[in-house]
């Protein structure tokens, strides 16, 4: 077998479920979107158990022209407090950032108007770092405690032909979360791997341990890099095709929904998607701008006020809350740093609990002429 058969083969196992053929991509819960899901099992023969897989599901290398032109934030961007701006009713004047957003709407307007102040830069690779975290139930139905699974990824998409899409990742190990659920961990014995079934998978083993950083070098000129949207999958170029009003884009966005069988309630699939645009998908500066401007009149959307993400870092959260099959309630938040109008992270949250059970944040999201890594091992470690 091949190197970069082995590789490939790989990253399917690894591709979260909600991107194979056949998964119903109408009914989105807000964990797809805060986390990656568990990998669906491939056919053919598989090991008796397997690790908790990093989710990358990386695509190939896209068209080098596509990304000509795709902005970045720049570090004048992240220090300035205020911009001329035009806002989405047309007004033009200046975003006072240093003022904390009284709503949801002038938060949004705001992101959108540091995204077109930002300078637009290039680059060799656009580069995708996140880390993503996952909740789950675990210990005796007597006292049970909830672990954060945490992983780091990377991904590097090229600009130009001949050069290797990189995939770069870290499980990070899972803990408690809470000092009670420290308690109850340590009243079970304090275990540190744990293994969960699910029907048609393999035992799924989950390590307290994290693993060493790895990285993957992929190049398959046959394949062209594909991104999930409104329950489809698009290209870049798809993806720089979209309109740059906020009205014209709300109107391609839900024939999106109606041709890929959407099922949930517009403004809530309104805004997942829009959540997508601004945070982790290549494309445009107008674009994400327009992605925030189409926010700011979702219905729904609410502000929660200053908020930080896992990492500490400070924003502004807004979230929708959504009532989901037997009546349980969830609520989609997203963490924005108005001073530079970027997406820092976005979470799912259980609201009658007021558990968090899911988080991606956005550590880099960028075009860049820095290089991947290329001094890592090639496969995550095992044992």
């Amino acid at each position: 077998m091949s190197v970069q058969h082995d590789v490939m083969r790989t990253l399917a196992e690894a591709r979260p479920a909600r991107l194979d053929p056949g998964h119903d991509a109408r009914r989105v819960d807000p964990s797809d979107i805060m986390s990656h899901s568990r990998a669906a099992v491939a056919g053919g023969a598989h090991r008796r158990t397997r690790r908790w897989a990093l989710a990358v599901g990386v695509p190939a290398v896209a068209a080098a022209a596509v990304f000509v032109g795709v902005g970045g934030f720049d570090e004048a961007s992240r220090t300035a407090s205020r911009e001329e701006g035009t806002h989405a009713d047309g007004r033009t004047g200046t975003t006072n950032t240093d003022r904390p957003p009284t709503s949801s709407r002038e938060l949004f307007l705001a992101a959108a108007d540091r995204n077109l102040a930002a300078a637009a830069t290039g680059g060799r690779y656009w580069a995708l770092k996140a880390e993503h975290g996952e909740a789950r139930t675990k210990g005796p139905a007597n006292r049970p405690y909830d672990i954060m699974i945490r992983r780091y990824t990377e991904e590097w998409q090229p600009v130009r032909a001949g050069d290797a899409t990189v995939v770069a990742g870290q499980y990070l190990g899972a803990a408690p979360i809470t000092d009670a659920d420290k308690a109850a961990w340590q009243a079970d014995g304090a275990p540190t791997r744990w293994t969960e079934s699910a029907p048609g998978m393999d035992p799924v083993v989950i390590d307290a341990a994290a693993e060493p950083k790895y990285a993957r070098p992929i190049q398959d000129a046959t394949r062209e890099a594909t991104y999930p949207l409104g329950g489809a999958t698009v290209t870049v170029a798809q993806l720089a095709a979209l309109p740059t009003d906020p009205a014209a884009l709300k109107t391609a966005l839900l024939a999106l929904f109606r041709q890929q069988g959407v099922t949930e309630p517009d403004d809530y699939a309104l805004f997942w998607t829009g959540a997508h645009l601004v945070s982790d998908l290549p494309v445009p500066t107008q674009l994400r701008a327009a992605s925030y401007r189409m926010l700011a009149d979702v219905t729904g959307v609410t502000l929660l006020g200053p908020a930080t993400d896992q990492h500490g870092r400070a924003g502004v959260a807004v979230g929708y809350t959504r009532t989901g099959d037997e009546g349980r309630r969830s609520q989609t938040r997203l963490i924005i740093d108005p001073k530079t109008g970027q997406a820092l992270a976005q979470e799912s949250w259980d609201v009658a609990a007021q558990k968090l059970t899911g988080y991606t944040l956005i550590l880099t999201a960028i075009f860049t002429d820095e290089t991947p890594p290329t001094d890592l091992p090639t496969r995550p470690a095992r044992q």
